[in-house]
């Protein structure tokens, strides 16, 4: 059951990077990036995204542990 609830999370948040990255890559072909340059600058800015929710989400399960002690 475990192993089933990791992967499933896995998967919520490989979800959640592909679309901030579509979305940032779209953003930046608005304001006049070529597809490479887009996609490059999308990538950099979705790992520091990602990092911050990851680093949140992990924040807030580690406190709601010590709340039950």
């Amino acid at each position: 059951m475990t192993m089933r609830i990791k992967k499933m999370t896995k998967n919520l948040w490989d979800k959640e990077e592909r679309q901030v990255f579509r979305s940032l890559t779209r953003q930046y072909k608005q304001e006049g990036y070529d597809s490479k340059e887009a996609k490059k600058l999308a990538r950099q800015e979705t790992k520091e995204i990602m990092s911050d929710k990851i680093e949140f989400a992990e924040t807030l399960y580690e406190q709601a542990l010590q709340d039950f002690d």
